[in-house]
Order: C-alpha cells, then structure tokens, then sequence
C-alpha cells in the first residue's frame, strides 16, 4: 500500500503504473494481480489504508483538545487543515482529476468518495464536539468548512512553498463559532 501511496504521490495518476508499484513494494506480478485485478482497485485500496492512518491521527489529535468550545473550534480548525497537507490530500487529488476523464475510474472513485464523507464528517464532528455535532445545521457548517479547506489545498497544491497559514484559519473558526451562536431553533 505504501508504495503505491508513494508512486501516486510522486509521480501522478498517468504514471503510476501496477509495474511501477510492483517495483517499488518488491512483490511479483502475480502477487499484485493476485490481491488488485486493476489499477483501479490497487489505488483505491492505498488510498483506504491511508484514510485508516488519517483517521487514527485525527482520533487522536481530537482526544487531546480542550474541552472549552472556543478554544476547541479554533484548534479544531487546525488539526482539520493540517490533514489536507498531506499524502491522503494529494492521492485523492490525483484520484478525482483522472476520474474525471476516466469512466471506468469514476465508476471506482464515486462509491468510495461518498463513503469518505461519510467518514470525514463523523470524524470532524469528533474534532469540533458535541455542542457542533448536536446543532441540527452541523451538515451545513461541515460543507462550507471541508469544501472551502479543499479549495484551499488545491490552491497551495499548485504552490508548494506557500505559506500554509494565513487568514483563512480565522475566517473558517469565526463561520464555525457564528454557527454556534445561532439560536438552534433558527
């Protein structure tokens, strides 16, 4: 899994070969094909046991917040963002624009990607708390947040030496906090 992370990563979706990840993990052709009737499979299943790695360390970063509401969204915000850094960020990335022009992929891709959401908000309601898991508009405040944090990464994904701070953290905790002061019966 690893090396197929790692060639995605490296080299992209048009590159990453079964060859090249069988090259890379030090396994046979046999042994691959084996376990991943095709590439499809193959990256999919690198991209779940990379999921299963981000999902660990944003359990544990949640654990470690405080439990003040003000203080846990601000860093809440943080340890959110900072997973969109990484090799889970970039392989997904590679992912979505090859499945764009690529049926078979897209078929693959689609399934998988709701059930990551599916996931990914379980997971950023763990990190915000109960009082933000509870609101009955937690999903609107999710979707603004996670798209925008996407959009954001896709942008620095484009410029590597950029700064990964700036005043998008402060404005993606104030939407979160304005949420919160709302009245949950409006």
């Amino acid at each position: 899994m690893r090396a197929t992370v790692e060639s995605l990563v490296e080299l992209g979706y048009a590159r990453t070969t079964t060859q090249e990840v069988q090259r890379r993990a030090g396994v046979s052709r046999g042994a691959l094909t084996h376990h991943f009737t095709s590439k499809a499979d193959l990256l999919l299943a690198a991209v779940d046991h990379l999921y299963a790695e981000f999902s660990a360390s944003v359990r544990q970063a949640a654990a470690e917040l405080p439990a003040d509401s003000t203080r846990r969204i601000r860093l809440g915000v943080e340890v959110i963002w900072e997973r969109f850094h990484g090799p889970l960020f970039v392989a997904a990335m590679e992912l979505w624009g090859a499945a764009r022009t690529d049926p078979e992929l897209r078929a693959a891709v689609l399934p998988y990607e709701r059930r990551l959401n599916v996931q990914l908000r379980g997971l950023s309601m763990e990190v915000f708390g109960a009082q933000v898991a509870g609101h009955p508009n937690a999903e609107a405040v999710y979707q603004v947040l996670l798209t925008s944090m996407r959009g954001q990464a896709l942008t620095y994904a484009l410029q590597p030496d950029a700064p990964r701070s700036g005043p998008h953290l402060q404005h993606w905790a104030t939407i979160v906090e304005a949420f919160l002061a709302t009245p949950q019966g409006d």
